[in-house]
């Protein structure tokens, strides 16, 4: 299996309910211009026995009602709405020189919400930026407007502002009746600062008045024709790793909890174009679904308004996306050896990629239990032969993510060309309940005792050589491969460290999540507690490491930004520790899931060299 099969990859993504009640969905594929670098093409389709495209040009966003598609696309670099009638051209709705970043068409459809920056002329890529607040970027982004994010209305082909504050707002819904909003932001700064938002209401005068919150993220809002509300939130609690709770607010005002879990699809995956609804929808039996991690899978979950639970897809399928059209549900379903597929009440319909994939194994699964009492679930694939096999331990990001039921491709890549992969859930990870997704600190502790107990299990249990073993991971996964390799200076024949963090002191002031991400998860900063920032930094045990290192980070990443690349890279070298820098230009942090594809292909490729330098 070579990694140029990547370029046949089609994704599906963004399902809704389109037009007589079909299924509305995103199709992305990739592009091969003979002179330009490949590209991502994204068009808007549909499902009514087979596969109909509604458009060529660049679409994302889509959302039926009535006989109307509406959906987002780039005109001259900024995003604009769209509306597509039954026959005919596309209608372009706004021109804002802001662009508009999200929207939401009224229940009758006569006006559209619009969270958008205005007519804010954006600033030139060469022009200085001036700056008073935080973050001042974001992954994937780039340098943030300076102008916050406003809620804007289009009624009758004319845009106007509705609501203006000094803080970006961050997610808008209609009432049912379509006579007001609901929509997040935050009373101030600080509040935006530690990811603390409210819950507001606003009328189409511009009235706004405040409804709860100011304690932690609110998301998800699905209002009931009654008057209530379902949200998903909470109040960090458990810091970093504290999960969402289904909340159901009453018309009389009346908050009541529903559901805990690790609500969302929070599994690692790289065969993904695109999101998906995942938050609360009320569905046509008056349940309210919601997608919740749950043991290596993410599975919709419908609640009643008593609380009563009941999973509605199976253990073994992954949910991307749901929407109920036509009164039915259907699903944009992922597993270990598939990417997303359209799925009707359980029913297969479309895989994009059945032609695309050659049969892949399923991982094995292993059960690792550890001296503590707890267990860590894993996963375990193998190449063909007999082994003993050279093996890379893999490690996810987050921390609070998870492996499971969903396609990793890069690790399928590896078991291909002879190298098998060991990858498991350590503490930390979503999905095993909330005292266990809370690492409370405990960066490099807890979560070294369950890798390293894991690798020793499946060492013992499966042909594997204990002596060509590799570690290897990204973001979160790339600071525990830096934290492993110093921690254990003899024990891994190679590493592969990708958009790392190895010195939290730094990371704190140049990531886009940094004093916030560095506070939730170790609770301390460079002037409170600077000592814990050090002792968890890779950087302060570099000196024991030994292991040959490929470093992996993109340029444009502000999530972990370069400077932790480089500076692992410079400290290996000039320690005459075998390295090399795998340095990627224009791209960010999510570089191995959407980045430009030839160079997501270059990014495996170096992987393979480097083990089959270091495991041969």
């Amino acid at each position: 299996m070579e990694t140029s099969l990547l370029y046949q990859l089609r994704f599906l993504s963004e399902l809704t309910e389109g037009p007589g009640g079909q299924p509305l969905f995103v199709y992305t594929d990739i592009e091969r211009p003979e002179k330009d670098p490949p590209r991502y093409r994204t068009r808007l389709a549909t499902w009514a026995g087979g596969l109909r495209f509604l458009t060529q040009g660049e679409a994302k966003s889509p959302f039926g009602q009535g006989e109307y598609v509406y959906f987002l696309r780039k005109v001259d670099r900024a995003s604009q709405l769209f509306r597509l009638p039954p026959l005919g051209e596309p209608e372009q709705l706004t021109a804002l020189k802001g662009g508009v970043e999200a929207y939401r068409v009224s229940p009758d459809g006569r006006r559209v919400a619009l969270l958008t920056r205005g007519n804010a002329e954006p600033p030139k890529p060469d022009e200085p930026r001036v700056y008073e607040t935080w973050p001042v970027k974001f992954d994937a982004r780039g340098l943030l407007p300076s102008v916050p994010r406003a809620l804007w209305l289009w009624e009758e082909g004319e845009v106007r502002p509705l609501v203006e504050l000094p803080q970006d707002i961050e997610e808008v819904v209609w009432s049912p009746d379509g006579a007001g909003l609901y929509f997040t932001s935050y009373a101030s700064a600080e509040e935006r600062w530690a990811w603390k938002q409210r819950l507001y209401a606003a009328g189409l005068s511009g009235e706004v008045r405040e409804v709860l919150g100011g304690v932690g993220p609110i998301l998800g809002l699905e209002p009931t024709p009654e008057g209530g509300l379902f949200y998903l939130a909470h109040a960090w609690e458990h810091r970093g790793g504290t999960e969402h709770r289904l909340y159901y607010r009453t018309p009389e005002g009346e908050v009541r909890l529903l559901a805990e879990g690790s609500f969302l699809n929070t599994l690692n995956a790289d065969v993904r174009m695109g999101a998906g609804v995942q938050t609360p929808r009320l569905g046509p039996d008056g349940r309210v679904y919601a997608v919740v991690t749950h043991q290596g899978t993410a599975r919709l979950l419908a609640v009643t308004l008593g609380g009563e639970q009941e999973f509605v897809t199976p253990p073994e399928q992954s949910v991307l996306g749901y929407a109920f059209c036509g009164g039915g549900l259907y699903t944009l379903v992922e597993d270990f050896t598939h990417g997303a597929r359209l799925f009707r009440e359980g029913t297969l319909l479309y895989d994009p990629n059945a032609e695309v994939l050659p049969e892949l194994p399923r991982p094995l699964r292993v059960a690792y239990p550890a001296p503590e009492g707890h267990t860590v679930e894993g996963f375990v694939l193998l190449p063909e032969g007999p082994g003993p096999h050279p093996v890379v331990l893999y490690i996810h990001g987050g921390p609070h993510t998870a492996f499971g039921n969903a396609l990793m491709l890069q690790l399928q890549f590896f078991r291909a060309h002879g190298f098998a992969v060991a990858y498991c859930n350590p503490r930390g990870s979503t999905g095993y309940g909330q005292a266990y997704a809370a690492l409370g600190g405990r960066w490099g502790e807890v979560d070294e005792a369950d890798l390293m107990g894991f690798l020793d299990h499946v060492l013992a249990r499966f042909p594997l050589d204990a002596e060509r073993v590799a570690v290897a991971g990204g973001s979160y996964g790339g600071y525990m491969t830096n934290w492993l390799t110093a921690r254990y200076p003899e024990r891994f024949r190679a590493a592969v460290t990708d958009r790392s963090i190895c010195n939290w002191l730094s990371f704190y002031g140049a990531s886009d999540i940094g004093p916030r991400f560095t506070h939730l998860e170790l609770g301390a900063s460079p002037w409170e507690n600077p000592q814990v920032l050090w002792q968890k930094s890779p950087l302060s045990l570099v000196h024991q490491v030994r292991t040959p290192t490929l470093v992996v980070h993109s340029e444009q990443d502000h999530r972990c930004p370069i400077d932790q690349g480089e500076t692992w890279y410079t400290l290996l070298l000039h320690r005459k520790v075998p390295t090399r820098f795998f340095r990627v230009p224009e791209e960010g942090h999510e570089l191995s899931r959407s980045g430009r594809p030839d160079r997501r292909v270059a990014r495996i490729e170096a992987y393979l060299e480097w083990f089959r330098e270091h495991l041969a």
